[in-house]
């Protein structure tokens, strides 16, 4: 066949594939509604491993890689658990005839609330009408008003951490929670002429823009950087001046609407960067006993020693898993604070009931905020010794808690990571300077950190980095400190490994084949970082271990919810590590809880300000 001809037939093939989805989605809305007549929960775990498990193995013979035909299937089955929660939910919920669908957002046309308040009403298949606010708190009101029937309100980001000023409001509305989504965050930067980086001199931002992509902003050199109200309002403006000098921080998408265009994408310290969003009205839901349920309530705890503690026992007495937890003081109140908390678990269920009413007998102020179907449909795992073929002499699984049942302790210089006390490292970005990062040195070690961590090879030549780490390992020796850094090659493992005391690998080294061959031969202790999926980071901690080296830990970066962290100290004997940011006050609750879910290490940037670092050594050191 010519080329044409082959075009053509995948075109066919690709609808035809799209026949076959949507005859598959239809079936599976006729399995949700037999569930309402015969009530069963909307997933079926052991189902859908058996199937993913016969599918991969068909894959095979047919040539196809197992990571394919997985990631394929996982979507599938995500759409399909959504929208089976979706029919049943309207089927629970039914909405008034309307004749359009009204939201309140942040921002102006084009904002990320704005696209995620499309992209959740988009269901509805109603005309939406959009009621653009300048505050959280005019949100608030227009929908407690009566104004819009939905509020959209971002609540927490992967990278920046949790948007504090909608937890504070939030104790205060009499609005619940209905509903939440996930949205991919994509900051570029947007221009309305032709123009190059080097020509922008005022940078249009809101501040949590500019401080996701801060790593980047920083290499821009001087920039004018004008704050706004929301991204769209940036992006409105570079429209309206239509200079080729000025730039806005937002979203490809959102910056079409302005009629602006990227000239730089992916500009995020943290690639996977996520919001989490919730969605408010004046009346709450109901949701489906069969559907997966998220409860939000608020609690203020007594100030006695153990009283938090306490709290969050009796949900572990019932059963019941917690998702988040933050903390806020109660304005007006000096040195108390309100808990928000997150449970995977349905308000209406037994467990819940049971647990609400303890609740109320020991804290000062509980409150349910919303009960709401969890947007998080997470990957079926398939147990790799579900995956070998027949006859096959299967590998095994060593991060797993089947290879090893004990936790593995990972000597780092003379501490424990993984040992009966956390272990605190001390990252510095931005190594200029000898003096400084021995004055940094001196501070962390006595708010309480062991490890110094700093990037001795980025941005440099290899004779430049060598120096650095001459001066990295006399620094942490000098204070009695262990010294990590990042490598992204075999070249840099071996050079590292003779001065530091810990290498540092990120989530995308899966594709760098010398690098993990040179880290999994050394003999110096591994962080690898977890990439989107931690399944993933799994599958490359199996290849390094194959290796020989068995001194590895796991980096979180992307904030796993509690439950995930859970899920993943269940799998691997591995010592996981939490890298915290965001507001300091929060931090010491954080690492609590962290670490009774198993985390045993933290990484704090100390570039700026160590007194997070401080108040988290004596939160977690001081029994």
């Amino acid at each position: 066949m010519n080329l044409d001809d082959i075009r053509s037939k995948i075109t066919r093939l690709d609808r035809e594939l799209l026949s076959l989805l949507a005859q598959r989605k239809a079936l599976s809305l006729d399995v949700a509604r037999s569930k309402l007549e015969n009530p069963r929960p909307i997933r079926d775990q052991e189902r859908e491993q058996a199937l993913l498990v016969e599918l991969v193995n068909q894959g095979r013979q047919l040539g196809l890689d197992a990571h394919f035909v997985t990631r394929i299937f996982h979507t599938i089955i995500e759409d399909s658990v959504l929208s089976q929660q979706a029919l049943l939910q309207d089927l629970l919920n039914p909405q008034d005839s309307v004749p359009a669908i009204s939201v309140a957002f942040l921002g102006l046309k084009g904002s990320y609330s704005n696209m995620a308040a499309r992209k959740y009403l988009s269901r509805f298949q109603a005309p939406l009408v959009e009621h653009n606010c300048d505050t959280f708190q005019q949100i608030f009101d227009t929908v407690e008003s009566g104004q819009a029937q939905y509020g959209i309100l971002p609540i927490e980001n992967t990278s920046s951490g949790s948007i504090n000023d909608v937890f504070d409001l939030m104790q205060h509305t009499s609005l619940s929670i209905v509903g939440e989504l996930t949205q991919p965050i994509e900051h570029c930067l947007l221009v309305a002429t032709d123009t190059s980086v080097e020509q922008i001199k005022t940078l249009y931002t809101h501040s949590q823009p500019y401080q996701q992509c801060s790593q980047y902003l920083s290499r821009l050199g001087e920039l004018e950087v004008k704050f706004c109200a929301a991204s769209s309002n940036a992006m409105e403006q570079v429209a309206r001046l239509n200079r080729p000098d000025v730039a806005a921080l937002g979203s490809a998408d959102g910056g079409e609407l302005h009629g602006l265009t990227p000239l730089v994408e992916g500009l995020a310290n943290q690639k996977q960067n996520m919001t989490r969003f919730i969605v408010v009205a004046r009346k709450p839901i109901e949701v489906a006993e069969q559907i997966p349920a998220k409860t939000s309530f608020i609690m203020s705890t007594g100030q006695q020693s153990g009283a938090l503690v306490e709290a969050l026992l009796v949900l572990r007495s019932h059963g019941i898993t917690m998702t988040k937890l933050e903390s806020r003081p109660i304005i007006g109140n000096p040195w108390e604070e309100m808990f928000y908390v997150d449970v995977a678990a349905n308000v209406n269920s037994e467990d819940m009931q049971a647990a609400m009413k303890e609740l109320g007998r020991i804290t000062r102020f509980i409150k349910v905020l919303g009960c709401y179907p969890s947007a998080e449909v997470a990957p079926t795992r398939i147990p790799a010794r579900l995956l070998s073929q027949a006859g096959e002499r299967s590998e095994p699984v060593r991060y797993s808690r089947h290879y090893k049942a004990d936790n593995t302790q990972v000597q780092v210089g003379p501490f424990i990571l993984g040992g009966e006390e956390p272990l605190l490292i001390a990252e510095l970005h931005d190594f200029t300077d000898e003096a400084r990062l021995q004055e940094t040195a001196r501070r962390v070690k006595e708010q309480g950190a062991q490890v110094l961590a700093a990037n001795c090879f980025d941005g440099v030549d290899t004779e430049q980095g060598m120096a650095r780490l001459k001066q990295l390992r006399a620094t942490a020796a000098r204070f009695d400190l262990a010294a990590m850094t990042r490598v992204t090659s075999a070249g840099q493992v071996h050079r590292a490994a003779e001065s530091v005391d810990l290498l540092l690998l990120e989530a995308d080294a899966a594709g760098n084949e010398e690098l993990l061959s040179a880290a999994g031969r050394c003999t110096r202790p591994l962080l690898l970082e977890l990439a989107d999926e931690p399944e993933h980071s799994l599958s490359l901690a199996q290849r390094i271990l194959q290796q020989g080296n068995q001194q590895l830990a796991l980096l979180d970066t992307q904030a796993l919810p509690l439950a995930r962290l859970l899920d993943l100290s269940s799998q691997t004997h591995l010592p996981l590590v939490s890298r915290l940011g965001g507001d300091a006050s929060t931090l010491p609750r954080l690492g609590e809880a962290l670490n009774a879910a198993g985390v045993s290490g933290f990484c704090l940037d100390v570039s700026d300000d160590d007194s997070a670092l401080g108040q988290l050594a004596h939160s977690l050191y001081r029994g």
